[in-house]
C-alpha cells in the first residue's frame, strides 16, 4: 500500500479506523442511550430516542479529540510517519500542515511508541549462551548556536548479538555506580558482555554480579584478537540512531524518552 492508495474521503477514512480498532464502533450518549453513526459534511454520533437527541463527535474520548486535522489528513500523516518522511517542509508541501502542527504531530506519535514499549515490557535481554555488547553514547553537543552550555545527554544500550533485541535508555552520567545499576535492570546474568575499556565497566565489579566481562580497546584493535569482544554492533546501533536525531536536527531533551522509544 502507498500513501495514495488510502482511503479518499472522511467517511471511509473512519470506517478504517473502525476497522483497525483506533475508533469506536458503537457509542452511547451522554444519557446512556445507544446512539447512530452519521455521515455528511459532519460526521458525528447521534442518539435517536425522540426526547434525547443528543450528539457526540467522533473524536471525543478518543486519541483524536483534541485534533483539528481531518481524518484522511491524519491517515496520511502516520502512514508518512511511519515510512520515516518526518520532515516539516515535506508535511508543508503535500498535506498543507503548518509547522507547529507538524511538530505537535511528529509528539503524539513517538508518545504512542513509549506506551508501546512500555505495555511490551520486554525485560531483560540475553542469558547464559548469549552475548550482549554493551556502550555509552553522547547525543548531544556541549554548546547550542548562542553557545550556551548545555548538560550532556548520555545514552547508555546493550545489544544481544543473537536475538537483536535491544535496549537504549537515557542515563544521566556514565559513572560505574549509573552504568551497573542500568545492566542489573536490563541484563540477565549469566550474559558474557563485551564493551570498551572506559573505566566505569569495572570487570570484577561485574563479575560478583554474576556476568562474564570482555573487552576491546579501541586504541588498538577493533576486535580483541584473544576474546573476540568487539562492539561492532552497538556501535551501528548508535550510528542508527544519531542519524535519525540530526534528520530531527537534534532532539529537544525533554522529548529524548519518546525519541528513542520512536526509534526502537
Amino acid at each position: 500500500m502507498d500513501m495514495w492508495s488510502l482511503p479518499q474521503s472522511e467517511e471511509d477514512t473512519v470506517k478504517l479506523l473502525q476497522e483497525h480498532g483506533i475508533l469506536l464502533t458503537q457509542r452511547q450518549c451522554k444519557n446512556g442511550h445507544d446512539a447512530k453513526l452519521y455521515f455528511g459534511k459532519l460526521i458525528f454520533w447521534k442518539c435517536n430516542i425522540k426526547n434525547c437527541q443528543k450528539k457526540v463527535s467522533v473524536p471525543n474520548n478518543t486519541w483524536f479529540e483534541h485534533s483539528r486535522l481531518p481524518f484522511v489528513t491524519v491517515l496520511r500523516f502516520i502512514f508518512a510517519w511511519s515510512q520515516e518522511l518526518t520532515s516539516i517542509k515535506w508535511y508543508e508541501q503535500h498535506l498543507k500542515i503548518n509547522n507547529n502542527t507538524v511538530i505537535d504531530w511528529n509528539n503524539y506519535l513517538r508518545e504512542v511508541c513509549v506506551l508501546n514499549i512500555e505495555a511490551r515490557n520486554q525485560g531483560k535481554i540475553g542469558g547464559r549462551g548469549k552475548i550482549v555488547e554493551i556502550d555509552e553514547s553522547l547525543f548531544s553537543k556541549r554548546k547550542n548556536n548562542t553557545c550556551r552550555i548545555l548538560p550532556q545527554q548520555w545514552i547508555f544500550g546493550g545489544l544481544c548479538c543473537e536475538t537483536k533485541e535491544c535496549f537504549l535508555i537515557q542515563v544521566p552520567d556514565r559513572t560505574m555506580s549509573t552504568l551497573l545499576n542500568e545492566i542489573l535492570l536490563n541484563i540477565k546474568k549469566g550474559t558474557k558482555m563485551y564493551s570498551d575499556c572506559w573505566r566505569a565497566y569495572n570487570s570484577s565489579e561485574l563479575e560478583t554480579a554474576c556476568f562474564k566481562h570482555f573487552t576491546v580497546n579501541h586504541s588498538k584493535n577493533f576486535v580483541d584478537p584473544q576474546s573476540g569482544a568487539h562492539t561492532q554492533n552497538v556501535e551501528r546501533l548508535w550510528g542508527s540512531a544519531k542519524w535519525g536525531n540530526k534528520k530531527h536536527r537534534g532532539t529537544a531533551r525533554h522529548h529524548l524518552k519518546s525519541y528513542l522509544a520512536e526509534f526502537m
